[in-house]
């Protein structure tokens, strides 16, 4: 259920994620919308990149920005133990300062480097700064595609399946961090509006965490897709962190992209959104209208069998049995399913 938190809190986050993924833009959202929103919260950001290129001028190091990662593997270990060693002490001082706050390490898990696969953290300084939570911002392939393209450092990384497997695996070293040291793990869309960062780092405990189900393929309708919107944001108010598998549609279709990156990113959509259900605490699907989706029939069953609420919107008095059964209560409208949401899992109705 719902619960409220009450007092202050320190905590300290890894946000990561692949160059071009748009995940420092996300944090600066993160800042501005905190520093408007919640003035009493202080979101400090420490940007490892940034350091290192510090440290390196400190040193008297005159590193090409291009020549970084060509560096050797001592000296990349040796600047980057230097700049988490004053990542500490800062994180201390500042713990030491403020309450409500939260310090997020801006930083890459991995790179991916004239084709072969570099660490972006160190496990060592990783278990003494013990983080209290772990994120990674991803984005569409295409758009990554697009953005490193427009980046003089980056502008030979122009192989679409490269970009999708470093990606996947920016995610899956993100995670395996945070399962070595028993810390939840989520993964976000860098379209998601700045909110769910804020909840995910100050209420991801308390929140219910929400994956909304929907047709995509097949609503073509306007009204439709403004009914899902309108859900969308009906679940925010009521205090829930909604994880909108929307935010990673394609936005542009390149034709000539091969048939193998397609079926990669076919793959790695099932992948992504089972990844959502598991990071979360709810499923709610909707039809706005009946349409055949596999995916939203095997994300409401995949949501069941994992020990998720599952509540689903059918528009229609009859409908399969297998609707119901993969379901812990079905309801016919919006309206309906929104009156029980704040009947059971809102505080102020439970008190």
């Amino acid at each position: 259920m719902f619960f409220i938190r009450y007092g202050e809190i320190e905590v300290r986050i890894i946000i990561s994620g692949i160059s071009g993924s748009g995940r420092s833009a996300a944090i600066t959202d993160l800042q501005k919308f905190t520093e408007k929103k919640y003035p009493q919260k202080k979101i400090v950001i420490m940007n490892t990149n940034r350091k290192m290129w510090e440290v390196a001028r400190e040193l008297g190091m005159d590193v090409k920005r291009e020549k970084m990662l060509d560096l050797a593997p001592p000296t990349l270990h040796a600047l980057r133990s230097t700049v988490f060693e004053r990542i500490l002490k800062e994180v201390e001082e500042y713990e030491g300062k403020n309450k409500d706050i939260a310090v997020i390490i801006n930083t890459h898990a991995t790179f991916r480097w004239r084709e072969h696969l570099m660490p972006g953290l160190d496990f060592f300084y990783l278990t003494k700064l013990q983080p209290d939570l772990f994120i990674t911002v991803i984005d569409v392939i295409n758009d990554i595609y697009d953005t490193l393209e427009a980046n003089p450092l980056w502008g030979g990384m122009n192989n679409r399946l490269q970009i999708g497997i470093w990606q996947e695996e920016e995610a899956f070293i993100t995670k395996l961090m945070a399962e070595i040291i028993k810390k939840p793990f989520y993964l976000i869309a860098r379209r998601q509006p700045p909110n769910t960062l804020y909840k995910l780092i100050f209420e991801h405990d308390v929140s219910e965490r929400v994956y909304l189900s929907y047709p995509m393929t097949h609503i073509k309708d306007s009204e439709k897709k403004k009914e899902i919107e309108d859900l969308t944001n009906e679940l925010r108010d009521l205090g829930f962190i909604v994880f909108d598998p929307g935010t990673m549609e394609l936005g542009k279709i390149h034709e000539e992209i091969p048939e193998d990156i397609r079926v990669f990113d076919f793959y790695q959509t099932v992948y992504r959104d089972f990844q959502l259900i598991d990071q979360g605490t709810m499923v709610v699907v909707f039809y706005p209208e009946i349409v055949h989706s596999s995916g939203v029939v095997n994300e409401q069953a995949y949501g069941f069998r994992n020990n998720k609420y599952v509540f689903a919107i059918f528009p229609a008095e009859n409908y399969s049995p297998f609707t119901s059964f993969f379901a812990d209560k079905t309801f016919i409208s919006v309206e309906t399913l929104i009156k029980y949401l704040k009947e059971e899992f809102i505080p102020s109705r439970k008190q």
